[in-house]
């Protein structure tokens, strides 16, 4: 559990989420990925999230509320060095992926490169761009190199998948609502209040529900077993917040979450 904690609180865990997932998505479009593709997959989301991490850290006034603010700050320097190492390393990796994934992923790094520097002023939008970069990140590579069109099946899955993201990142916006308080830290729920962004995650939970049972009826199974998988862990993080805001294990579970796709790659 320690040694999980750890891969939590350096977004590792969040890293190979990312991975598992294209991948997944990569099997559903019935494309083939190149490993230089998820290795510069999953670097580009930990540079995003520690780089997100570290401004947050440097912002908060004293000692930070959550773990994972408190120790980006007394590590300050050595994840700055290994941010920068990272950046080379992607960067060297681009020169491996195909045409077609590159020209997409210059779009969104620059997207991601505008969300760093105005992420400050973003406030209560943070929580739907982050949610976005990451569905982008994730769906880039297969959708880059799918050669048909979207059918309507497809769109549906796809924003599930969104749905998913935005579920997750603002249920940590409301169990964090106390400690960004105390951090001077932005997000949806210190902007509009514990109660309404209870009342949204609800709404959220139930329109993903309608979603599910849309493609049940349009007769996409197999997506619907892995959104229900992980929509289902996140219904109960919401549920039972009390049990699982000690210790910040909501974390812990929430981030999981995006593995589950690697599960039913096996089967």
């Amino acid at each position: 559990m320690h040694f999980y904690r750890l891969l939590n609180i350096l977004s590792i865990d969040v890293v190979l989420g990312s991975v598992c997932c294209a991948a997944w998505f990569a099997n559903y479009f019935d494309v083939e990925l190149r490993v230089y593709a998820l290795l510069c997959l999953g670097l580009t989301v930990w540079i995003i999230y520690s780089a997100d991490h570290l401004m947050d850290a440097v912002k908060v006034k004293g000692e930070a509320s959550t773990l994972r603010h408190k120790f980006h700050q007394q590590h300050f320097k050595p994840l700055i060095i290994v941010l920068l190492l990272a950046s080379i390393a992607d960067f060297i990796l681009l020169f491996f992926i195909r045409a077609q994934v590159l020209q997409a992923g210059i779009f969104l790094i620059c997207i991601v490169i505008i969300y760093l520097l105005v992420s400050r002023w973003l406030t209560y939008l943070k929580e739907f761009a982050v949610a976005g970069l990451y569905c982008g990140g994730v769906l880039l590579p297969a959708l880059s190199l799918k050669e048909s069109g979207l059918v309507e099946g497809d769109l549906f899955v796809l924003l599930c998948f969104f749905l998913t993201a935005l579920i997750n990142v603002i249920m940590f916006a409301w169990f964090d609502h106390e400690a960004d308080i105390r951090d001077g830290n932005n997000s949806f729920s210190t902007k509009f209040g514990k109660d309404f962004t209870r009342e949204l995650l609800l709404l959220l939970l139930l329109l993903q529900g309608i979603l599910l049972i849309t493609l049940v009826v349009i007769k996409s199974f197999f997506p619907v077993i892995v959104f229900v998988s992980m929509n289902s862990i996140l219904y109960l993080l919401f549920v039972r917040s009390t049990d699982f805001k000690r210790a910040e294990y909501y974390r812990l579970l929430g981030d999981a979450v995006f593995l589950i796709p690697a599960i039913f790659l096996l089967v």
